[in-house]
């Protein structure tokens, strides 16, 4: 008869309660004793730091697929939660134990000895419940002490490219490394600036600079640390990394946590919608403007929508992107007017591409758009001054809400789920049968109120501070683009991140008559 012995540790359970490896040895060997056993110190299997929610474990699948083959006949553990805190999965492996007349001995089961082939198994289910309560305890506990560190900025998940995390009294500050500052404000500049797309950028980095990769950069220092990296390492920069840094606002010195969630015990995260996010503003010093930054982030949207790309340009066009077909719809491609000089120019691209089946041809000249531009925001220049002054006396005097549609929907649905969790535990402790059931499925719904609660109090009091927000941020976004109205009036070649600043759209039709739809429209973004 063959006898081995099974241990399990997770460093995430009480240490006042569990036992050492090497204690549950001893007390596995003890046993053993008793029954006049020998089991040797590699009759063992072990696993150490490994969570019991789940069964698929090295040593414990090993030592099953043994059992499965006739190669063990009885195996020993300290305790039934040594073998699994899963209460379904550890049942239905009892159940696989006797079936297969295999012996299961659990040394200190239950205030005494449980023999799984000899002893009846009536109490069984309550303690591998009960083993399962204590694991989703913990569980919760753990998300609970995230969620009140992400909440308060004393939780930073991971490593950001730019940025050295140092912890002050416990707490994680964010430093910019100097010598890759230079890097991320290089790549925004190439994309807001200059047009280049994703894979342009990668290109640029790989073979005019020697700027580290991020995973090439944690590689070298973990290596003047004297440790190892044990991540894959890229050593080219790809459009991948240079999307990552274009759409994370960790460099405009904003940190925001909570944005994702473990949807279960070891299981996959799922992401949280934006209302649901911890945003700390100038949690650190930025590297790139917000201004910048929320620019290619509009400068992704439209090429994504527009399926274009930068990666090829030839020509530099101030209104690549901007400009559209008035009477297609289509975008306008940027051309080569030829006529006395050849000019950059513009014309509807489905013409280009198919004729006049399709649509007319729109041919502009970049320059007479240029001219246009300036004598457009010329003219309305005084006009969006003398809006700037109603809206402040309108933001005292209005007292009507914000669209809130999806913030109070959510707060609808938080509430309600709130009022099944009362119902729910009522039910369960009109069924309980005795006193330490009920302090059980109290102390349980506890928990699981005290979190909706702190959901609800939370999305309340964001969507009161909501219209507040949104009516400060409008008039500041009219103050920068009057700035940039003048900055463009002024200049002979404009910038185009300017241009990208205040133009939504340029539509043009097949007489080339030009109109100008600018992001800071008034008359939608304040309707009273």
């Amino acid at each position: 008869m063959t006898i081995v012995g099974y241990c399990r540790l997770s460093r995430d359970e009480d240490k006042e309660n569990y036992s050492s490896i090497e204690e549950q040895k001893r007390i596995i060997k003890d046993y053993a004793n008793t029954r006049n056993w020998i089991i040797k110190d590699d009759d063992f299997y072990i696993d150490d730091n490994v969570s019991g929610y789940t069964l698929n474990r090295p040593e414990f699948s090993k030592m099953i697929e043994k059992v499965k083959g006739g190669e063990i006949d009885v195996v020993i553990a300290k305790d039934l939660s040594r073998i699994g805190r899963n209460n379904g999965k550890v049942l239905v492996l009892i159940d696989e134990f006797k079936n297969m007349q295999k012996n299961l001995i659990l040394v200190s089961e239950m205030g005494g000895v449980y023999d799984v082939l000899n002893d009846r198994d009536d109490t069984i289910g309550i303690t591998t419940w009960f083993n399962e309560r204590y694991v989703k305890d913990c569980s919760r506990k753990t998300r609970d002490h995230m969620y009140s560190k992400q909440k308060t900025a004393r939780l930073i998940m991971g490593n950001y490219y730019g940025y050295k995390k140092v912890f002050k009294d416990d707490i994680p500050m964010l430093y910019v490394i100097e010598e890759l500052r230079p890097v991320i404000k290089l790549i925004f500049k190439l994309y807001v600036e200059d047009g280049m797309g994703f894979q342009k950028i990668s290109q640029v980095l790989n073979e005019k600079y020697l700027y580290p990769t991020p995973s090439e950069y944690y590689r070298i220092k973990h290596l003047e640390r004297g440790k190892v990296y044990k991540h894959k390492v890229q050593n080219k920069w790809t459009k991948d990394m240079i999307s990552n840094i274009l759409t994370n606002e960790i460099y405009t010195g904003t940190l925001v946590t909570h944005k994702k969630r473990t949807v279960n015990i070891r299981g996959k995260s799922v992401n949280l919608p934006k209302e649901e996010h911890f945003v700390f503003e100038n949690h650190h010093e930025p590297i790139i403007s917000k201004e910048i930054f929320n620019l290619a982030q509009e400068i992704r949207t439209k090429k994504f929508k527009n399926n274009t790309s930068g990666a090829n340009k030839k020509r530099d066009y101030y209104f690549s992107g901007m400009c559209e077909c008035a009477d297609c719809g289509s975008g306008m491609s940027g051309v080569v007017i030829k006529r006395k000089v050849k000019q950059k120019g513009y014309d509807c691209s489905r013409y280009r591409q198919f004729g006049t089946n399709a649509c007319y041809c729109h041919e502009v000249k970049e320059n007479d758009i240029l001219i246009h531009l300036k004598e457009f925001l010329k003219f309305t220049k005084n006009q969006y001054l003398d809006e700037i002054k109603n809206i402040k006396i309108e933001i005292k005097q209005d007292k009507k809400e914000d669209n809130k549609h999806k913030l109070q929907n959510k707060l609808n649905i938080l509430n309600e789920e709130y009022k099944m969790l009362v119902s729910q535990k009522i039910k369960e402790l009109s069924s309980a049968n005795n006193e330490f059931q009920k302090e059980i499925i109290e102390n349980t719904y506890k928990e699981l109120e005290k979190e909706k609660m702190n959901s609800i109090s939370y999305l309340s009091s964001l969507i009161e501070s909501d219209e507040k927000k949104n009516s400060e941020e409008k008039v500041q976004k009219l103050k920068t683009s009057i700035e940039y109205f003048d900055e463009i009036i002024e200049t002979q070649k404009p910038n185009r991140m300017m241009l990208q600043m205040i133009i939504n759209k340029i539509y043009i039709d097949k007489d080339k008559t030009i109109r100008f739809e600018l992001k800071t429209d008034i008359e939608k973004l304040y309707k009273i």
